[in-house]
């Protein structure tokens, strides 16, 4: 039988030591606020999602119109309602010290959302060139056409397909 011998045959300030988890607790506070902010955010989008009515759905009318607006907190500048509620266009500034429009892009594009503009086509605008002219495409029961230079901005017409 082998003599037992006590304690480690290495020195203890050799031997590896577990680290400290000092950071699990910040971690899984990290997490958990983490969670919670996307939950309200998450909620509060589908809330202001269900706001405005499908323009898809129900064709565009002045009622869409006003609640896209409001939701969107869209100056007057970048909108013009036409034809009595039956199309909307939608203007950004552009470099020309002239030019109306919103300087606002975050209600332009909620704006865009909101009246129903497929996410396809609203990438088809954010490549339109100056030298592409007016571009125009549709959807379910509305038509688009836009057209983009630099010194006027972004300028976009909604309108019923019919």
């Amino acid at each position: 039988m082998e003599p037992q011998m006590p304690g480690p045959l290495v020195p203890p300030e050799m031997l590896r030591q577990r680290p400290k988890k000092s950071w699990l607790m910040p971690a899984s506070a990290g997490v958990a606020i983490g969670a919670v902010a996307g939950l309200v955010i998450g909620l509060s989008v589908a809330d202001g999602s269900e706001a405005v009515p499908d323009a898809q759905e129900s064709g565009l009318n002045q009622s869409i119109i006003d609640q896209a607006v409001e939701t969107c907190g869209m100056d007057t500048e970048g909108y013009t309602v036409l034809d009595g509620g039956a199309a909307i266009e939608l203007d950004t500034e552009g470099e020309d010290f002239l030019d109306s429009g919103t300087s606002n892009f975050t209600s332009y594009y909620c704006m865009l959302n909101q009246l129903g503009v497929p996410e396809t086509i609203q990438q088809k605008m954010g490549r339109t060139r100056a030298l592409d002219g007016t571009q125009s495409d549709m959807w379910d029961s509305l038509k688009a056409s836009w057209s983009y230079h630099p010194d006027s901005g972004v300028n976009v017409l909604i309108e019923g397909a019919n």
